[in-house]
């Protein structure tokens, strides 16, 4: 039996059995497994171990150990990294980047552990160059946005580092840009996540522009299209008498008024919804609006990106006033009765316009073919930031009715026929396989 003992490093050694070629019993596997574990243990704290560049460079920076100081993390959706990369350069605008490499690069994500410890999940971490992406935000405008860096800053006369990747739920499809800091100034992380997330609302490239939101196929990261719409005059629009006012008082209207309507308590979110035959002026009569309501935020959805309702509301209220289109909503919409209704999708749009503030200027625009088809509770006039719609107009006065009450819709929808069953799967099929319907999406930056 060896003797315990101490290594020159103050490591404690453990007696570990020494088997000579002379013994009459090999060890039990349990006992063998045991002793090398506890070898691999000791030889793994008495080898040196040599710090990276990049890690020595964030230690000099912080003028402490940064092993000891907690670490503070935000996260981002892939969408929002040029909004992220144009707050960071009003912020932070003198921060020196430190660039970083490891094996396959781009799988999986690098936080300040991984630079402490100069591993990654897939090999060590050494100096590199700063990489960059370039992000399309319409009009031709690009935004060379940092990919994976090391940011050295100085915040509020504290020193502070921030580590940039790309993050997600899967290592090799990223749907996030996360940002993690260390500083020794308590709270020094934190304030600057917060002015940072004020400089995104400030310098947001989505404000005033018309844009729709796309999911991968694989369910991961989210996409943004710019889009431009053909202007549209109101001499252009033909309506039945008085339709075409009823929908300008619904819209214009409101938001003319909007500060009469705070100063008196009146909510400000409000919808209508555009129905009747295809060909009657529904994707007409919402062009018009978003030309007529010019400088508002716009964001288009349809097809698969009708399930990002979430998303989509959370860039409009940052955003407001906004304005949200969703063409063919009895696609996912449909009277929740129905067996082939998308109940997820509709309950979270119920669900997100309940929890609107009431002040906030955000108009929904739908559209349907099938008004028959859409569940009764998302047009019920009493709710504040419901859509309310009208009887179907004559299809060769090329008319949509909007902002009226719900009248004479047939109500039960089991008796539908089986052609009008068969053609809203085949329609809801193609929203599963990413072709929406035609419409606004269609027209693109």
């Amino acid at each position: 039996m060896a003797e315990a003992g101490r290594l020159a490093t103050g490591v404690e050694i453990w007696p570990l059995v020494a088997y000579g070629p002379l013994m009459s019993e090999l060890p039990d596997a349990e006992s063998f497994g045991a002793a090398f574990v506890e070898f691999m243990r000791v030889m793994s704290l008495v080898a040196e171990e040599r710090e990276s560049e990049v890690a020595v460079r964030l230690r000099a920076h912080l003028g402490t150990d940064p092993k000891g100081l907690p670490t503070t993390g935000a996260e981002f959706p892939l969408a929002e990294h040029p909004n992220l990369q144009l707050a960071l350069d009003a912020v932070l605008g003198d921060a020196e980047l430190v660039g970083f490499t490891t094996p396959h690069v781009g799988f999986g994500s690098i936080g300040i552990a991984e630079i402490l410890a100069g591993h990654g999940m897939t090999g060590p971490i050494s100096r590199g160059p700063v990489r960059y992406v370039d992000v399309e935000v319409g009009d031709g405008r690009v935004v060379q946005c940092v990919e994976s860096a090391l940011l050295l800053a100085v915040y509020d006369e504290a020193p502070l580092a921030l580590v940039l990747s790309r993050g997600g739920d899967h290592p090799m499809r990223p749907s996030s840009v996360r940002l993690e800091g260390v500083s020794p100034a308590a709270g020094a992380v934190s304030g600057l996540l917060r002015e940072l997330r004020a400089a995104m609302r400030e310098h947001n490239v989505f404000r005033g522009r018309i844009i729709s939101l796309h999911q991968d196929e694989h369910g991961g990261s989210v996409g943004v299209q710019f889009h431009t719409v053909p202007t549209v005059t109101r001499t252009e629009v033909i309506l039945p008498e008085g339709t075409l006012e009823r929908l300008e008082r619904h819209t214009l209207g409101i938001t003319q008024s909007a500060r009469r309507l705070r100063a008196a308590g009146r909510h400000l979110r409000r919808g209508v919804l555009l129905h009747g035959p295809p060909g009657t002026g529904k994707t007409l009569s919402t062009m018009y609006l978003l030309h007529a309501m010019a400088g508002r935020t716009t964001i288009l959805l349809t097809g698969r990106g009708l399930g990002l309702i979430e998303q989509a509301l959370g860039i409009g209220r940052d955003l407001a006033p906004a304005t949200f289109v969703f063409e063919d909503i009895d696609l996912v919409a449909a009277e929740r009765t129905m067996e082939f209704g998308s109940r997820g999708v509709l309950f979270e749009l119920l669900n997100q316009m309940e929890g609107l503030a009431e002040d906030e200027d955000l108009l929904f625009v739908l559209t349907t073919n099938r008004p028959d088809l859409i569940e009764p509770a998302l047009c019920r006039p009493p709710r504040p930031g419901r859509p309310s719609a009208g009887d179907p107009a004559p299809r060769r006065r090329r008319a949509a009715a909007a902002a009226g009450p719900v009248r004479g819709w047939h109500r039960d929808r089991r008796r539908l026929s089986q052609s009008a069953r068969r053609a809203l799967r085949r329609r809801q099929r193609r929203v599963r396989q990413g072709a929406g319907p035609p419409g606004l999406a269609a027209s693109r930056a």
